[in-house]
């Protein structure tokens, strides 16, 4: 995931004029035509030239599932190529053998244009498979008698960025969401079992006073600050769980933060979160602002980023209706 930039942070009256409605078009076909102009030789996307990645990759692929076939098609041949035989997916192509967390964005970027098939379904499969270092009976004991210095539930487990390793917020968001969408592929008992400790887990992870670190709220007795994009991206996989009180001052959170965000990327996942709970007024009295705020940010310099770039792309579709995170 991106680091946010340091810039200093817009505030309503510092726009000499609000970004409209036309604003916001114009500036999506422009990141739709730089996400294409960015793609490699080799149909990918890349955090340098030399080499694809599978986030940016995914991501870019997400953005541009409703523009020319050509350019995802392209894509979609590169990442079967980097699938490994498990169904996994590394973070580089040539990174090895073994599957990452970018196994759940695969898995999004395939449902998201209706791709169905055997190879699909050995990535669900080794999604499915995967579980945080804690679930294992020796590592839990550890953390409770032991390890004490976090604090955590280690029965409630999620996904880990590499496997080996205890789970953290943004690798389980992102495969709760790629497994929700799932569903409709495949419904099984195990794989909504497995999507209810998820959610169990970001919540136990959950800062005291609302929202996400990158990985635990409280460690040695100190309780961390919580992160606009990890937060984000946890109450994106958190809809439909609104009744539980965290999800509700999470969102309060986000809503207070995100207008002195002044980081595109972080933005960007702030407004795709909120389109996916609009239907609170809070969320959706802030929505507008941070839309236009986003394009106010970006319009006169487009990202260098590729995963910026996608990202904020698809928040301007969140806006109109369109959230590819929605579950």
């Amino acid at each position: 995931m991106r680091p946010a930039n340091e810039s200093q942070p817009l505030a309503h009256g510092d726009f000499a004029r609000l970004p409209t409605a036309e604003d916001r078009v114009s500036l999506q076909e422009t990141l739709h035509r730089v996400l294409k102009v960015r793609q490699s030789l080799r149909g990918g996307w890349g955090f340098n030239a030399q080499q694809d990645a599978l986030e940016p990759t995914c991501l870019a692929i997400l953005a541009l599932r409703h523009q020319s076939a050509a350019h995802a098609e392209k894509a979609l041949i590169r990442i079967a190529q980097m699938q490994h035989q498990d169904g996994s997916w590394p973070a580089f192509d040539g990174a090895g053998r073994e599957g990452t967390w970018t196994t759940a964005l695969a898995i999004l970027s395939l449902l998201s244009v209706g791709r169905k098939g055997r190879s699909l379904q050995c990535a669900i499969e080794w999604l499915l498979s995967q579980r945080g270092r804690e679930a294992d009976w020796f590592w839990r004991w550890k953390f409770r008698m032991v390890d004490t210095s976090v604090r955590f539930n280690p029965a409630k487990y999620g996904w880990n960025w590499i496997p080996g390793t205890i789970s953290w917020v943004i690798p389980t968001a992102l495969s709760l969401i790629a497994l929700r969408q799932a569903r409709k592929l495949t419904a099984t008992a195990k794989l909504d079992e497995r999507v209810e400790i998820g959610a169990e887990m970001i919540l136990d992870r959950m800062c005291p006073g609302g929202g996400w670190n990158a990985g635990n709220g409280v460690a040695f007795g100190i309780p961390y600050a919580p992160y606009i994009d990890a937060t984000a991206i946890a109450l994106l996989a958190l809809s439909g769980h609104e009744t539980e009180p965290g999800v509700h001052r999470s969102l309060s959170w986000l809503v207070n933060r995100l207008p002195a965000c002044p980081s595109p990327y972080s933005l960007a996942w702030g407004v795709l979160a909120l389109a996916a709970y609009r239907h609170i007024s809070a969320a959706n009295d802030t929505l507008d602002h941070a839309a236009k705020k986003l394009v106010a940010l970006i319009e006169g310099v487009v990202p260098d980023d590729v995963c910026t770039l996608a990202v904020c792309a698809l928040a301007l579709d969140a806006v109109d209706g369109d959230n590819v995170f929605e579950v």
